[in-house]
């Protein structure tokens, strides 16, 4: 008899824990409940300036799965406000990564984005995306609600630098020359780039990922690292003069807004799809594989204040008022949040 009254508490806490786990309890008012799911990819929660979790459903990524599909049919089926955001390869457009499956961006003979209340995207333009209300605004424009981030002195001449340049370019599974990765993050120029920081400019740098892949360098120049905890990953970011971003197919390289958070100039490659907008004269260089030295000494030359021309233009205060604003201009029921912006993911 006890044993079995223990199972039955042991399975009650279980169930209890696994429903608070999949969602949250709101006050909306003072007095009235609403419930809110907790999303998980393609889907993603969007907060208030309190971190309170907002009745807002964003899909950023193909719905791959059954169960996803099913989801979305439901979020519209309840009248949720739906939001598309490009954070995914090219999404909503075709890709270009040969392993994406163009077709899980369909629902019943419909793109995403026709299907949606508004969309969020990152690119130089907006041609090409179906829904009425677009607003050009990234999911990486708000690395700054990250806690890690306020640890870090960057008063004048505070930086502790121990590495001329970093990257992070992440392994793929059984190749060095193919692979999700290879494309997304462009491995073959990124590859370019450090063989001619550390051969011809004597460049010493962190190299995030890939660890196997072989490098025509010294290796004495080169730290490698197959992976890092994040904390790890931003302070090596921080102790580096630059980072490189060779990517071409990225539509929100959050790890572009992590360098310029703690004070770290970027180069990045001249094609890159999204993560573009953040290049300004404040932050860093453009740059192709046909220009490689001529931009390393021009970065390390130049003076440059990233994290005070993110904040200036991104960020909560910034990104997170448009988002609020085309938000409310979609449901004027959200007029009473003072920001808006995306969970962590």
């Amino acid at each position: 008899m006890i044993k079995l009254l223990l199972l039955c508490v042991v399975s009650v806490l279980l169930i209890s824990s696994i429903y608070i786990q999949y969602c949250f309890f709101i006050k909306e008012g003072g007095e009235s409940k609403q419930l809110i799911e907790k999303l998980k990819w393609p889907f993603l929660n969007m907060l208030d300036e309190k971190g309170n979790i907002v009745d807002i459903v964003c899909i950023r990524g193909p719905l791959d799965k059954e169960e996803d599909i099913l989801s979305f049919e439901r979020y519209k089926k309840q009248n949720k406000l739906i939001i598309g955001c490009s954070s995914y390869l090219s999404y909503p457009h075709k890709c270009m990564n040969p392993i994406c499956d163009y077709e899980t961006f369909f629902i019943n003979g419909k793109r995403i984005d026709e299907l949606v209340d508004g969309w969020l995207y990152p690119f130089k333009e907006d041609k090409g995306i179906h829904t009425k209300k677009k607003l050009f605004l990234s999911e990486s424009d708000f690395v700054d609600s990250v806690h890690v981030f306020n640890q870090y002195d960057l008063s004048a001449n505070s930086k502790t630098i121990k590495y001329d340049f970093i990257c992070y370019c992440p392994s793929d599974d059984s190749s060095c020359d193919g692979g999700w990765n290879h494309h997304n993050k462009n491995w073959a120029l990124a590859k370019e780039t450090i063989e001619i920081a550390c051969n011809v400019l004597g460049l010493k740098g962190v190299l995030i990922g890939r660890k196997e892949c072989p490098l025509n360098i010294d290796p004495s120049q080169l730290e490698r690292h197959e992976n890092l905890k994040y904390h790890e990953f931003i302070n090596k970011i921080y102790e580096s003069k630059f980072i490189i971003i060779s990517s071409y197919e990225d539509a929100s390289p959050r790890v572009i807004g992590e360098a310029l958070m703690v004070n770290t100039p970027i180069l990045v490659n001249k094609d890159i799809i999204g993560g573009w907008k953040y290049v300004q004269s404040e932050t860093g260089l453009f740059y192709d594989s046909s220009t490689i030295e001529v931009s390393i000494r021009e970065i390390l030359e130049r003076t440059y204040y990233p994290r005070k021309y993110f904040l200036d233009n991104y960020g909560i205060k910034n990104s997170g008022k448009l988002l609020r604003d085309f938000i409310v201009d979609i449901d004027p029921s959200f007029s009473r949040y003072k920001y808006l912006r995306f969970a962590i993911s």
